[in-house]
């Protein structure tokens, strides 16, 4: 059996203890904020990041819709060029036939010149010849010949030679013609020989020019994107980066959670406990603890008030009853919901939104007023910008009654502050 010395060693010893352990519980909810910035900060970034990671893809993507007509009009040239090509040979096997045919035309008006001198060269010298001897007459055949026979031989030579003589100058004639034709055809064949070949160079600087000019616009478009392309992926690698850093964070954050909460439990198993809040004469108790809690100037409303604490701090019963929800649409999924055993100014539940998983007691747990009951979350908490409580009055299903309800919350918190 101890003396009474002893029991009251032992007793400076638990309230040093216990002393000890909510000194460690407040280093812990100090240490929120900062990494709440910290994970604020990361948050930022990252939205800033993914936004300009969407608005990189969509530059990405016209440029690949761009990319994808050039390809498009290229692949149509190239169809065309294929028909041209196909027309140039065609066109280019008829000039070769050209070119043969002038040639064999040139050969024959080579030909017709000659026949012609030798034919104009022949009519001269008969010609000659008639002007140089006296052309013979029928008197003078038949005083001449020695015999009849002799006299059918000479009119027969006579009318040879003018036979002759005819079909020569019919002959040049004929060939004359001949030249003239053959000269005519040969020039129309030079023109279409010429036609051809600026119809054939014509085409192909056209076809040329054309893939030419969309292979430089496809170059361009496609240097534009790789650009963009580099830039996106640096992008993503960033956010993806900061992405990391932020799971880190949080889990860095539910760690410290998960540390201050076994504390305050060990805290309870060595005799101690978290003091509760006092209570008005109202049956109100204060949420927070008033050295954690921003003064009453720095409060606003919202649907309900919003004040500011660090994270982890404990958080208080306003009213005797029963926790009957955790979570609330955009205040986190630990935000409870009590419902007061006794109606509040008309309202018979309360919301503590942005709350964390620190203290948390099961849904269907009756509190007293004024005892712990959930705690203040570490860093961002649903729609928040840092670690804070919003408290105000709900419905049934846990949804905030509205700023009209917040009013009345604000007076009872400066009430009991």
């Amino acid at each position: 059996m101890l003396s009474a010395r002893g029991k009251t060693i032992t007793a400076a010893c638990i309230a040093v203890a216990a002393l000890l352990g909510l000194l460690a519980v407040l280093v812990a909810a100090n240490a929120g904020p900062a990494r709440a910035v910290s994970i604020g900060q990361l948050q930022q970034q990252i939205n800033a990041g993914q936004s300009r990671v969407s608005s990189l893809a969509g530059v990405v993507g016209v440029y690949s819709g761009r990319l994808a007509r050039l390809d498009g009009g290229i692949a149509r040239l190239e169809q065309r060029i294929s028909r041209l090509q196909a027309d140039l040979n065609a066109k280019e096997a008829e000039l070769i036939r050209t070119e043969i045919r002038l040639t064999l035309a040139r050969n024959r008006l080579h030909h017709l010149e000659a026949f012609e001198a030798r034919g104009e060269a022949m009519l001269a010298r008969q010609l000659v010849s008639t002007y140089e001897t006296t052309p013979p007459d029928l008197v003078s055949v038949v005083l001449e010949a020695t015999g009849f026979r002799d006299l059918l031989e000479r009119l027969s030579f006579a009318q040879r030679i003018q036979k002759q003589n005819v079909q020569t100058i019919h002959a040049v004639k004929a060939a004359r013609r001949a030249v003239a034709a053959e000269a005519v055809r040969l020039g129309a064949l030079q023109v279409r020989q010429q036609a051809l070949t600026a119809e054939v160079i014509r085409e192909k600087n056209a076809v040329a020019a054309a893939r030419t000019t969309l292979l430089r616009q496809r170059i361009v478009v496609a240097r534009a994107r790789g650009r963009k392309a580099g830039q996106l992926a640096a992008a993503r690698g960033r956010v993806a980066g900061l992405q990391q850093q932020l799971a880190q964070a949080l889990a860095a954050q539910a760690a410290a959670a998960a540390r201050a909460a076994g504390q305050v439990q060990a805290s309870s198993i060595s005799g101690t406990s978290v003091s509760a809040a006092p209570v008005s004469s109202s049956g109100f108790a204060f949420p927070l603890p008033k050295g954690s809690a921003s003064g009453p100037g720095s409060w606003s409303l919202d649907d309900g008030v919003d004040i500011s604490a660090p994270g982890n701090t404990p958080e208080y019963a306003v009213c005797s009853g029963t926790i009957v929800l955790h979570g609330i649409g955009g205040f986190g999924p630990w935000a409870p919901v009590l419902h007061c055993d006794s109606a509040i100014d008309g309202y018979s539940y309360v919301y503590y939104g942005h709350a964390g998983p620190a203290n948390q007691l099961a849904i269907g747990t009756h509190v007293g007023a004024g005892a712990v009951m959930s705690s203040v979350g570490p860093g961002i908490v649903g729609i928040s910008t840092g670690p804070h409580l919003e408290i105000g009055f709900a419905d049934s299903s846990g949804a905030p009654v509205g700023p009209g309800s917040a009013g009345a919350m604000m007076s009872l918190l400066q009430g009991s502050y």
